[in-house]
């Protein structure tokens, strides 16, 4: 075995040090790369050359999140059907689902040393403001968008989102666009009936029948048209002329929560604004970063914590740490993990596979495996950058009777003594300088300037109220843990 192996297996061994015992013999480490685009979508490179990136770079897994469906339409009130101009980008609803999740699994088959997993990135909502008689119009929230995971072809096929017409419903909305159809009926008897008219013919007046094909014709066509474009004659779920607010999310992640799927809030402090000109119309596109929106939606799995732009969601004492006490103290149901998100479409702009990722412990090297850490909070995200990263060695809680790492709850009694194991190296084994700070409840319990291999006990009391512990690690890149939960009986 080489000195890279070693090392990489002594990493490993130390990682599951921290865990119990009879879960360290079936869990391991699995690097892997979250929300990558393909050319299935609007990324750059094949599956198998993805594949071949990530091998290249010692990623085990990348999971995609290809474009569900990219498309924004806008229609002039009251038939907006027949009105409606739409542009759209490749996305896997173009091809339907199950064949996007069949080219999936072939291309896992064909690169068995990189693991494939199917997702999906969804808009859930966007709204106009402004008017096209303004010349100024401006959309609303083309980029606040989930992550969706987890989801079989029939399930998949109908997400609630705009412009989704398998998820649509008859409304008097979707009826009022159909009355222009209606067209075809005078059209039909135009065309139909010979119509009498008088004609001169010299000093005699005679009748001519004839039939009236350029207005029956006008009119068959544009109620074809409008029948047309109304088809399937169902209403979006959640038309895009006017803000909901966050109802149509909600709703996308109840809907995936009632299919045992995962949902991710994607890129949730990032900015996004364009315009473009059409002649004198002026379209602005607009995305505002939405960190408060975390607190505002319920039952997700997760959030993008770390990328490749500044943060502070996660900051001790943030939006973050506000979550995960209300999760603690009973107030929410599920708490919200952190996990690194690469949002990776091509190589422009210093990007690669591999320099944020997302690194699982799993029982195997499988969807199920990686979904089901996802769900139970067992990964810590990573901002690598162009050189080897970190690596968390160890992050537990004991006291002395009970173990918990990552995403677990130690019960234990008030007045117990607690002892807070951290250990964080450097993935190619060298020394690198690391600053560590160790949160509790979102305040600082602790923290060491030190360089890897980095090994701290933290002792404390147990004053027996609902708490939790993460870690924050800064240095050659970042790592930041999910966090270890702690309760009475």
């Amino acid at each position: 075995m080489g000195l890279r192996k070693v090392r990489v297996a002594a990493i490993v061994v130390s990682l599951l040090s921290g865990l119990s015992p009879a879960s360290a013999a079936e869990l391991e480490r699995l690097p892997a790369v979250l929300h990558v685009h393909s050319t299935l979508s609007t990324g750059d490179f094949s599956l198998d050359e993805l594949a071949a990136q990530a091998e290249k770079a010692g990623v085990g897994a990348l999971l995609l999140s290809e474009n569900y469906l990219l498309r924004i339409e806008y229609g002039l009130p009251p038939f907006r059907a027949l009105t409606r101009v739409a542009r759209e980008a490749r996305s896997i609803l173009d091809g339907g689902a199950a064949r996007f999740l069949d080219r999936v699994a072939e291309a896992r088959a064909r690169n068995p040393r990189v693991l494939i997993i199917p997702g999906v990135e969804v808009m859930p909502h966007y709204y106009w403001t402004g008017s096209p008689l303004a010349l100024d119009m401006t959309v609303h929230n083309e980029q606040k968008n989930l992550l969706v995971f987890g989801l079989a072809a029939p399930a998949l096929e109908s997400l609630p989102v705009t412009g989704n017409a398998a998820a649509g419903r008859f409304a008097w909305r979707a009826a009022l666009d159909l009355v222009p159809g209606l067209l075809l009926i005078p059209g039909a008897l135009l065309l139909a009936t010979k119509w009498r008219s008088l004609q001169r013919v010299g000093r005699a007046v005679v009748v001519v029948r004839r039939r009236r094909w350029l207005a029956g014709g006008v009119l068959c066509a544009v109620g074809a048209l409008a029948l047309a474009r109304a088809w399937p004659f169902t209403e979006d779920p959640d038309p895009p002329y006017s803000d909901l607010g966050l109802v149509p999310h909600q709703a996308l992640i109840d809907y995936v929560d009632k299919f045992a799927g995962v949902t991710v809030w994607s890129l949730p402090e990032v900015q996004d604004s364009s315009e473009e000109w059409f002649g004198p119309l002026r379209v602005s596109r607009r995305t505002d970063p939405y960190p408060e929106d975390l607190m505002r939606t319920f039952r997700y799995t997760a959030f993008g914590a770390v990328y490749e732009d500044s943060t502070r969601f996660e900051l001790p004492g943030g939006g973050w740490d506000q979550l995960l006490r209300q999760y603690a103290a009973g107030e929410r149901s599920r708490p919200a993990w952190a996990v690194g998100e690469s949002a990776f479409h091509n190589v422009t702009a210093g990007k690669s596979i591999g320099g944020v990722q997302t690194v699982f412990l799993v029982s195997e090297r499988s969807e199920r495996a990686v979904l089901d850490a996802m769900n139970r909070g067992r990964m810590y995200a990573l901002l690598r950058g162009a050189e080897p990263g970190l690596a968390l060695a160890e992050f537990a809680v004991s006291d002395g009777d009970g173990n918990a790492v990552s995403g677990e709850t130690l019960t234990t009694r008030e007045g117990a003594p607690l002892e807070v194991r951290v250990g964080v190296d450097a993935v190619d084994g060298s020394a690198r300088a690391v600053h560590v700070v160790l949160v509790r409840n979102g305040t600082l319990a602790g923290a060491w300037t030190a360089t890897t291999p980095f090994r701290v006990v933290h002792r404390e009391v147990y004053d027996g109220a609902p708490a939790f512990y993460r870690l924050d690690v800064r240095g050659q890149g970042r790592l930041l843990s999910n966090p270890i939960f702690m309760k009475r009986p």
